[in-house]
């Protein structure tokens, strides 16, 4: 009976070592993968509520989906990308790191401009095609750089910077659609 005892806990050693040793697997490069950016503008979404007199005219935002894969390991912890986009001369950044991320393709993560700060940036003007200049973005895990991609093809200019404009799908009204779509996003107000 006591050898059936010391086997059992020396299997629950070895289980747990393993279990360990799973989730210590180190990210590296080869774990993860940019796809591409897909940009695109949608209106703000429509909901049916049951409050009188409380219209407004649907705008337009402005949103930088990333799809993005992950290879040879089975979760990875964390995943903070960096985007950097470049509208009329000016570079607007931005940062959401996404939790609990599992293994495979088609994972995306997201950001968004406000229709307000898309009439900052372009003057009041209409954002048209022409005017997103290029889009640049980052994947990092604990500041190691994991990998980059851009819209197009050009280094990051040096240009004026507007901090504040890319805002997290938590912070719009877009932020209950699409749920099963995106990767969870780390809480950072507790």
């Amino acid at each position: 009976m006591k050898n059936i005892a010391i086997t059992f806990a020396a299997l629950g050693f070895l289980a747990a070592g393993a279990s360990a040793q799973t989730l210590a697997t180190p990210v590296t490069m080869k774990n993860i993968k940019l796809n591409k950016i897909s940009p695109s503008v949608l209106p703000t979404p429509e909901y049916t509520v049951n409050i009188a007199n409380k219209r407004s005219e649907a705008l337009k935002w402005f949103e930088i989906e990333v799809e993005f894969e992950v290879n040879g390991v089975e979760l990875v912890d964390e995943l903070t990308f960096q985007y950097t986009v470049m509208i009329n001369n000016k570079l607007c950044p931005g940062e959401v790191t996404h939790v609990n991320i599992p293994k495979g393709n088609n994972r995306y993560s997201v950001m968004y401009i406000s229709p307000r700060s898309l009439d900052r940036i372009t003057g009041g003007k209409a954002l048209n095609a022409g005017m997103v200049e290029n889009i640049w973005v980052k994947v990092s895990k604990s500041g190691q750089l994991l990998g980059q991609i851009e819209l197009k093809k050009g280094p990051l200019p040096n240009l004026q910077q507007m901090p504040d404009q890319l805002v997290k799908k938590s912070e719009t009204p877009f932020q209950v659609l699409w749920w099963d779509r995106y990767e969870a996003v780390k809480n950072t107000s507790r």
